[in-house]
C-alpha cells in the first residue's frame, strides 16, 4: 500500500507496537502511515490509552519507521489537542 490512515484508533490498543508493526509491513518502501491522535499521555474511559508527538515519535522508530514529522495541530474540546503526523518506513 502507498499510504495508511490511521485516525482516532490507535489510542484503543493498549500494547501498540504489534499493530504498528503489522502496519509498517503492509506499507511499499515509498509509502506512509498517517496518524491523527489525541497529543496527550493520559487517557480516560473514552480514550484509554493516547500516546502525545514526542511519543509517538519514540515509538514510530522502535516499530521501523524511519523518519516522521508532524504535520499539524488543532484544538480539541475534549483532550486539548489533536495532531496529524506522517511516518515513513525504513
Amino acid at each position: 500500500l502507498a499510504g495508511i490512515v490511521m485516525a482516532n484508533s490507535l489510542h484503543f490498543v493498549r500494547r501498540k507496537e504489534p499493530v504498528l508493526e503489522a502496519v509498517r509491513g503492509y506499507l511499499r518502501p515509498e509509502g506512509r502511515l498517517l496518524l491523527v491522535e489525541y497529543n496527550t499521555d493520559r487517557g480516560n474511559v473514552w480514550v484509554p490509552h493516547p500516546l502525545s508527538y514526542p511519543k509517538w515519535e519514540q515509538l514510530a522508530a522502535r516499530c521501523g519507521f524511519a523518519r516522521t514529522e508532524l504535520l499539524a495541530t488543532r484544538p480539541s474540546s475534549f483532550l486539548g489537542e489533536f495532531y496529524a503526523a506522517a511516518s515513513y518506513p525504513l
